[in-house]
Parts: C-alpha cells; sequence; structure tokens
C-alpha cells in the first residue's frame, strides 16, 4: 500500500524534526539557566537520541507508521497526535526519573508542542504530495445502489477511475455506474490470497447474516474492514453526506462536545487573541486608513451571522467593496468579484481584512477555528435545500477553519454541500491539536498568496491609493 522506500522518507523526516525540536528545547533551557553555550558532547548526544526514540516509539505503538492506515488522511493525523500526546507524557516521566535530564517547565511545553505540531505538519505536506497514492484493492459488500453513490466521491480522493466489485446482498440486477457485480466464491477467494492487501467496504447501511459472515472472514483474513462511511470520513476529511434520489443519508452528530472540550477551546482563543492583538491593531489601524483614503465609505463593514447554536450576531470586517455596489444579503461573492476596489482584494489576499472579528472573537461571537459563520438569509435557504446543515453549529463559528483551507470561496450550492462535509468533520472532531494544524495552514496559505510578487501587492496599494487631489473496481476478484 505504501512503498517502503516512501515510508523511510517519513521516519527520516519525523526522526529530524523531533531532534531538531529536542536541541532547541535543551539550548532554551540553558540560556533560561544562564549555562554557557557547551558543544554537543555524548551525554547530550545520548539524551537526545534516548527522546528521538521515544517520539518515535511512541507514535509507532499508536499505529501512525501502519501501512493501511498512511494513506487516509483523517486517521493518520488522528493517530500521530495522539502518539504525540504518548511520547510526551513519557518524556515528562523520563525528565522526572532522570535528575540530570530535567527541564524547565517553559523548555517542555515548547518540547511537546512544538513536535506534536510540527510532526501534524510534516503528515500533511506527507499526505498532500502522495494524493491518490493508496495502493490497497477495494471490495464492497451490500446495497450496490447505496455503495456505488458513495464510490463515486471516495474514488476522487483515491485517484482512481477503477469500478468496485461488489459482494451484492439486495437485488440488483443492473449494477449502477462505478459498480461491477462478481461471485462470492472468487471474491472470498480473492481474500485469503491477499486479504492484507485489500480494503473490505459494507454499506453500513443494511445489515444482513451474510454481509456478516463475509465482513467476518475478510477480518480473519487481515483485510481492513470498515463501513464504507466511516472509511470515506477518515480518508477524505468530510463528513459522509449524501444526496440519494430525494432522501438525504448522513450520520447525525451523537451528542455535543463535552462541556470541558468548550472551556479549552475558549481559554485558547483568548489566550491567542492577546498575543495576536498588538499587532493585529498596528496592522488594523494602517488598513482601515488606506481604506478610508482609497475610496469613500465606512471603514467598516458589519454584517448579521449566525454562530454558535444558531445565535444571530455582528460580524466585523474591513470593507473591501465599493459603498455603492454593496454585498446583498445572502448573496455569495463570486471570484474576481467586480464589486471589490483593488486596495480589498490585496486585504482579502493577505486576510487583514479579516483582523476586526479579533473583537467578535474576545466577545465570545467567534472562535479563532471553526466553521465560517453565514447570513441568516443564508443559513435559512441552505438549511431548506441541505437538511445536515445546521449541525455545523454545534461547534463556534470561527474565523479559519477545516473547510477553509480545503476549498475557496462559496460560488454554488455544491460549494456549499462540500463545505458542510469538511465542517461536519471538524464539529465530530475539532481538538487543540486540529485547531493548531488548522492554524498553521491558514498561515502557510496566507504566505503563499503573498508570494509570488510582493511588489504587485505594492502596485495594487498604489492604484487603490488617490491622485494626490483625490479623497476563492474484474468480476474474478478485487481491483484497484
Amino acid at each position: 500500500m505504501v512503498r517502503r522506500r516512501s515510508l523511510m522518507l517519513l521516519i527520516a523526516a519525523d526522526a529530524c524534526w523531533v531532534g531538531v525540536t529536542v536541541r532547541l528545547a535543551l539550548a532554551l533551557d540553558g540560556w533560561r539557566r544562564s549555562l554557557p553555550d557547551a558543544p554537543l558532547g555524548l551525554p547530550q548526544l545520548a539524551q537526545m537520541l534516548t527522546l528521538m526514540a521515544i517520539w518515535l516509539l511512541a507514535l509507532a505503538l499508536c499505529g501512525a507508521y501502519e501501512p493501511r492506515y498512511l494513506a487516509l488522511r483523517g486517521r493518520n493525523l488522528s493517530l500521530t497526535m495522539c502518539g504525540s500526546a504518548a511520547a510526551t507524557a513519557t518524556c515528562a516521566a523520563v525528565f522526572y526519573l532522570v535528575p540530570a535530564w530535567h527541564t524547565s517547565r517553559l523548555s517542555f511545553l515548547c518540547l511537546g508542542l512544538a513536535g506534536g505540531v510540527g510532526l501534524t505538519c510534516i503528515r500533511e505536506t506527507w499526505l498532500s504530495r502522495r494524493r491518490g497514492a493508496y495502493r490497497s484493492q477495494f471490495l464492497g459488500v451490500g446495497d450496490p445502489e447505496m455503495l456505488s453513490r458513495v464510490w463515486k466521491e471516495l474514488a476522487v480522493a483515491l485517484g482512481t477511475d477503477a469500478a468496485l466489485p461488489v459482494i451484492s446482498t439486495a437485488e440488483a440486477p443492473d449494477p449502477p455506474a462505478g459498480i461491477r457485480l462478481c461471485p462470492r466464491e472468487s471474491a472470498l477467494d480473492a481474500l485469503n490470497r491477499h486479504g492484507r492487501n485489500i480494503v473490505v467496504l459494507s454499506d453500513g447501511v443494511l445489515p444482513s447474516a451474510e454481509a456478516a459472515s463475509i465482513l467476518t472472514l475478510a477480518s480473519f483474513a487481515g483485510s481492513t474492514v470498515a463501513d464504507i462511511f466511516t472509511f470515506y470520513e477518515t480518508c477524505t476529511g468530510r463528513a459522509p453526506v449524501f444526496r440519494t434520489g430525494d432522501a438525504w443519508v448522513f450520520r447525525a452528530q451523537h451528542r455535543a462536545p463535552e462541556a470541558l472540550a468548550y472551556l479549552r477551546k475558549r481559554l485558547s482563543d483568548l489566550l491567542l487573541t492577546a498575543l495576536l492583538l498588538p499587532a493585529a491593531v498596528v496592522i488594523g489601524a494602517v488598513a482601515a486608513a488606506l481604506v478610508k483614503l482609497s475610496s469613500p465609505g465606512p471603514v467598516f463593514f458589519v454584517q448579521r451571522r449566525i454562530g454558535f447554536r444558531g445565535r444571530e450576531f455582528s460580524l466585523f470586517k474591513l470593507r473591501t467593496m465599493r459603498i455603492d455596489e454593496v454585498q446583498e444579503d445572502g448573496a455569495w461573492t463570486q471570484r474576481d468579484d467586480p464589486r471589490v476596489t483593488p486596495l480589498g482584494r490585496v486585504l482579502r489576499t493577505t486576510g487583514i481584512d479579516e483582523l476586526p472579528q479579533l473583537w467578535n472573537v474576545l466577545r465570545g461571537d467567534l472562535s479563532l477555528v471553526g466553521p465560517r459563520p453565514e447570513q441568516p438569509e443564508v443559513v435559512a435557504r441552505l438549511s431548506e435545500s441541505l437538511p445536515p446543515y445546521m449541525q455545523r453549529h454545534v461547534v463556534p463559528c470561527g474565523i479559519t477553519g477545516w473547510a477553509q483551507i480545503h476549498r475557496g470561496g462559496d460560488a454554488g450550492l455544491d460549494d456549499v454541500l462540500d463545505k458542510v462535509r469538511l465542517d461536519l468533520y471538524y464539529a465530530r472532531h475539532f481538538s487543540l491539536w486540529l485547531d493548531a494544524l488548522i492554524l498553521v495552514r491558514t498561515f502557510q496559505m496566507l504566505l503563499a498568496r503573498a508570494k509570488p510578487a510582493p511588489s504587485a501587492l505594492v502596485a495594487r496599494v498604489a492604484e487603490a491609493l488617490p491622485a494626490p487631489r483625490a479623497v476563492s473496481y474484474a468480476a474474478g476478484g478485487p481491483g484497484g
């Protein structure tokens, strides 16, 4: 499923990052204690190698290097986070048991945070570069119609155009698109011979004695067995939301996150906002002055939005459109929207227009990370068109989110449906680790937007300013 060379490169990258992180943490501890810089001797090298071994072993024991999981984005990232947490706890025990290796709390905190976030970013980069490289074969068990609906979307994420072979447990004289019916005997023979290289996907909706028997035999053969909805979610980082005829198929949020999770998220929002606020005030003040000089009208754009648990609030942004062509309520902003001013394009490209929303974070209207809030008219319309839509509001809305780092702006209902899948995935899996990953990816995206031609951004600002006088599977068995 994953080539040995690619796996070794991933392990090497993990080891290098952990080594660098450990070295920096030790240097920080020495600086805090006002110790003189010393060359890397045998004791320091032994400490670094021990901590690196602990970290890599924790990742391996948590399954982060298991080949069958390496191409599943959601599962692999969650295993990496679990391994990093286990490694951090083990390192704490080692520091306590070995007095000579005792380090300050600040250095240890930096080691844990930098190590975990860095490893998660390495995995995200590695997975992005290997998009479509999942080399397992697949076999479906269950209702061909249901499997077809999900496989159509899943095949795109897996980078394959092959039909999914299915052992049908329902009457299907004509298999739907993307599905090939295969005899039970030949499929079971393939499972016995190549079980560990086959992923068996059940429809997860219509259980039967025949399906249960096949899934049990697949487990005995060493195959990965999952219902196709769970597999889709772990592989794509999207919640399984599909339309079949006039019916919607989706997995509801079984229970809201615990109160402690909300408290941790709120405290982290306040801490990070306090750190960002000084720079945001300076940059925002300069941007506000440019907005005022570049076009007539108010500096801020205020709009009603629907947030956490359906509560309505006023969202603040720096104005990026001409005052005589303000966006209508419920209208989507189009790509290269002509209503946006030249300066507005710069502010949107760099994300500076979102800085006033830090005030919304301080007020508790928003979180730094979460599904983007929409206008009441949009929410009403989408809730009627997409029944699962409101489930995204079980967590606080945010300035950036899981959907924002995977997709651009909304230009139609199809874009919204995909964002709902991403938002529902975040709602079920949100954590401080995932929030940290989203913030890092957001920062990377902002840098990538501004990187190509800084002078072009300056030119756009100059263009926006007035003249001196003026004011987004074969029938015989499984196949890939």
